[in-house]
C-alpha cells in the first residue's frame, strides 16, 4: 500500500479536486490519503490557513473578523456545491463559528479546521472513510509525536477500512486536544502514517514536478533530481534548498520507505524518488543550493595546533551568545567560524573581545556579505573529482574564493564568495556540469564529467 500526501496547491479549487481523485483511483495501492487544507487559487489568494491564522489574531485584538470567516465559509461551500457532495458543511461552520464567539478558543484547534474541513469533502468525494487526525497522531508531554501509540491507533483503523483519508497538519495532545504539527505538519503527517503502516512508498504531491537541481530563479527551467539518497537530500536542505522539512523525512528514512515527489498537475512526469540508497548520477552532480548574508571571523593564533582544547573553547563563546555556527574552516594557526551576519550583528563587538581575552587570539580577520554555495556530489564511475571540477569552473569565471572546504567521501563542497557574485557562481556551476555534458554527449563525444 501507498501513503499519498496532497498539499494545498492540489487542494485549490473543485478542479483541482478532481485532479487528485483521478489520480488516487488510478492506483489502487492509494488507500491512506492525506490533505492540506484549501491552498491559493491565483498568486493573489489566501491560503485557507493564513486566513485563519489571522482571525485568530482578529479574535485576541477584539478586531472584527467576521468577514473573513464568510470568505472561508464561501470557499468550501463553493467546492462542496461544484462537486455535488452532499456533506453539511454549513452545519459543521456554524457550529466552528459559535465556538469562536462563546469561547476562548486555541489556535491549534482553529487553525487545524482548514485540514479538517478538506479532508471531509475530499474522504466524501473519494469515498473513502475519514479519519480525524485527533484520533490517529499522539503527542507526548515533551511535544514529540508518541510513535507507539500513534502506530496502534493508524493500523487499528486501517485493518477496519484500508482506504482513509486523513487531515494533515495537527494530532492531539495528552488531553485530547488539537495540537498542531509545525512546519510542513501536512508533510509530516503522510511521513507518520507511512512508517505506521510500513508503505512500500510515501508519495508527496505537489505543485513542482520534482526536486531541482538549482534555484529556477537563478537558472532557467533546471533539470530534475530524478534520484537522491536522504543523505545527499539533507546536505541540499541545509543550505537553504526548498525541500521536505527534516521532520518529515526522518520517520520514513528511519524505516527504509522511499519518498516520491510529484506533481497534481503532471502526473505523468517521474518527479524525485528520496531513498537510502544513492545512485550513480550522469555527471557526477545532485544539485546545487546556497544563501546569501553570512559573515566569516578568521582567528590567527602562533602554535595554535599545538594547544590543545582551543577550538572547543572558541566555539563555547559563540555558543555563551547564542550564535550558531555555519561552518568552521580551519588551516594550521587559523581557524574560520561561518556564521549568519543577521544572528551575531549585536554581538560581534563582545564575542571578538572575549576571543583575544580568553584566548589569547593575535589577529581576527571578519568578511561581511559572504554567500556560501554547497554542491552536491552523487557517486559516479569516471568522475574526476568534484572539487576539482569546480574548481575548474571557478577559475574560468574568475572568482576568487573566501571558503572552499570539501566534506568526507566528497559528497559536497562548500564555497564562500562575496554576496554579489552568487548567481554568478551558481549559474556557472551549473552550465559547467550540467549544460556542458548534454552538450557534450548529445554530440556524441565521450565524457568523463
Amino acid at each position: 500500500m501507498k501513503v499519498a500526501k496532497f498539499g494545498g496547491s492540489s487542494m485549490s479549487n473543485e478542479e483541482q479536486f478532481r485532479k487528485v481523485k483521478s489520480i488516487i483511483l488510478s492506483d489502487p495501492k492509494r488507500e491512506v490519503i492525506v490533505v492540506s487544507a484549501l491552498g491559493k487559487r491565483t498568486n493573489e489568494d489566501d491560503k485557507v490557513t493564513d486566513l485563519l491564522y489571522l482571525i485568530h489574531a482578529y479574535l485576541q485584538h477584539d478586531v472584527d473578523w467576521t468577514p473573513l470567516w464568510k470568505r472561508i465559509c464561501d470557499r468550501f461551500i463553493q467546492v462542496r456545491d461544484l462537486l455535488e457532495l452532499t456533506f453539511p458543511i454549513e452545519k459543521v461552520l456554524s457550529a466552528i463559528q459559535t465556538r469562536l464567539q462563546n469561547e476562548k478558543v486555541s489556535q491549534d484547534y482553529l487553525v487545524s479546521r482548514g485540514e479538517y474541513l478538506t479532508a471531509q469533502l475530499m474522504a466524501e468525494y473519494l469515498h473513502y472513510t475519514f479519519v480525524d487526525a485527533k484520533e490517529v497522531i499522539f503527542f507526548d508531554y515533551e511535544g514529540e509525536i508518541d510513535y507507539e501509540k500513534t502506530t496502534q491507533a493508524v493500523r487499528s483503523f486501517y485493518e477496519q477500512q484500508t482506504t482513509l483519508v486523513v487531515p494533515g497538519f495537527y494530532g492531539a495532545n495528552p488531553f485530547g486536544k488539537e495540537k498542531l504539527l509545525g512546519r510542513g505538519g501536512s508533510d509530516i503527517t503522510g511521513a507518520v502514517l507511512a512508517k505506521a503502516l510500513d508503505a512500500e512508498s510515501y508519495e508527496n504531491w505537489t505543485d513542482v514536478s520534482g526536486i531541482m537541481m538549482a534555484d529556477p530563479r537563478i537558472i532557467d527551467s533546471p533539470k530534475v533530481i530524478e534520484e537522491i539518497s536522504f543523505r545527499e537530500l539533507r546536505e541540499m536542505a541545509y543550505m537553504g534548498a526548498n525541500v521536505l522539512h527534516e521532520a518529515a523525512v526522518f520517520p520514513v528514512q528511519e524505516a527504509d520507505i522511499p519518498i516520491q515527489i510529484k506533481n497534481t498537475n503532471e502526473p505523468e512526469a517521474k518527479g524525485t524518488r528520496i531513498s537510502n540508497h544513492e545512485v550513480e548520477k550522469e555527471n557526477g552532480l545532485t544539485g546545487i543550493a546556497g544563501r546569501k548574508d553570512f559573515l566569516s571571523i578568521t582567528l590567527f593564533k602562533r602554535h595554535m595546533s599545538d594547544e590543545i582544547g582551543f577550538i572547543w573553547k572558541a566555539m563555547s563563546i559563540f555558543a555563551n551568545y547564542g550564535i550558531s555556527i555555519e561552518h568552521i574552516p580551519s588551516g594550521i594557526d587559523n581557524i574560520g567560524v561561518v556564521v549568519s551576519a543577521e544572528a551575531i550583528a549585536d554581538k560581534l563587538f563582545l564575542i571578538t573581545k572575549e576571543l583575544k581575552e580568553e584566548l589569547g587570539v593575535e589577529e581576527i580577520e571578519i568578511i561581511d556579505e559572504l554567500a556560501l554555495i554547497s554542491v552536491v556530489g552523487g557517486p559516479h564511475k569516471e568522475l574526476i573529482g568534484l572539487s576539482g571540477k569546480v574548481l575548474s569552473i571557478l577559475n574560468q569565471l574568475g572568482i576568487r574564493t573566501s571558503i572552499l572546504s570539501q566534506g568526507a567521501q566528497e559528497l559536497n563542497l562548500i564555497i564562500g564568495v562575496a554576496n554579489d557574485q552568487y548567481e554568478t557562481v551558481v549559474k556557472g556551476i551549473y552550465e559547467g556540469m550540467v549544460t556542458a555534458h548534454v552538450s557534450e554527449t548529445s554530440d556524441g563525444i565521450t565524457s568523463n564529467s
